[in-house]
């Protein structure tokens, strides 16, 4: 896992020296989680967008979700014999400093293609549009939940316009941003995303998921899952 804080050139120079031209992948990509990706549009995620995960304070599973989606992302490269290009790369922008070694690699991700920034919260913004826009990831993370100072009005307008950025900068790439926000910040000012996907806990043992926006419309009410079916 490569880590930096703040965000420094060296490691982008070192991924544009890898960067290959490839045929076009598929329009989504899946997370390998199969209840979940059967009720995703495409089953997957979109590319070229920004999706939101929500999800209570404290509920780790959306963490859990990208996770799944960098590890999927590094399969599919490496199922394609594109592990030297950006294909294999995954960003994670890791602001609270919770992203635990040896989760991720549980979680199926290698270390070795997975690069994680920690820049202060007030950087947050500027850092995600910075790599979001640099089209080397095949997908970034980045950490909105839990940073302090996210409630304000000013915080939530400036995020507004990030994603709309993101969004403008993805258009042209097959890269997928995924938020990870909290349910309070959604309540606060929903985000321009792509696709929001609204996780909860409706009892101990079940996760409800649903698809609450998404750019064509297919949404639906929440489906409840047992944990360990995306465990």
């Amino acid at each position: 896992m490569m880590g930096t804080s703040p965000l420094s050139s060296e490691p982008l120079a070192r991924l544009r020296a890898r960067h290959l031209v490839m045929p076009a992948r598929p329009k989504s990509l899946p997370l390998g989680l199969g209840p979940i990706d059967a009720l995703l549009p495409d089953a997957g995620l979109p590319r070229g967008a920004v999706v939101e995960i929500c999800s209570p304070a404290g509920l780790g599973h959306a963490t859990r979700l990208a996770l799944a989606a960098c590890a999927s992302a590094q399969r599919e490269a490496r199922a394609q014999g594109d592990e030297q290009s950006t294909r294999a790369w995954c960003g994670w922008i890791d602001t609270s400093q919770t992203l635990f070694a040896p989760g991720v690699l549980a979680a199926g991700v290698d270390l070795e293609r997975l690069l994680v920034v920690r820049p202060p919260p007030e950087a947050l913004a500027r850092i995600a549009v910075r790599l979001g826009s640099s089209q080397l990831f095949s997908l970034l993370v980045v950490e909105r939940a839990g940073v302090p100072g996210m409630r304000s009005s000013e915080v939530r307008a400036r995020w507004s316009t990030t994603v709309r950025r993101l969004g403008l900068a993805l258009e042209s790439s097959e890269c997928t941003v995924v938020l990870l926000s909290s349910t309070e910040q959604l309540r606060a000012e929903p985000l321009p995303v792509a696709m929001r996907i609204e996780l909860g806990r409706p009892s101990s043992d079940r996760l409800s998921f649903r698809i609450a926006k998404e750019r064509y419309g297919r949404i639906g009410d929440p489906v409840s899952l047992s944990l360990s079916e995306v465990a």
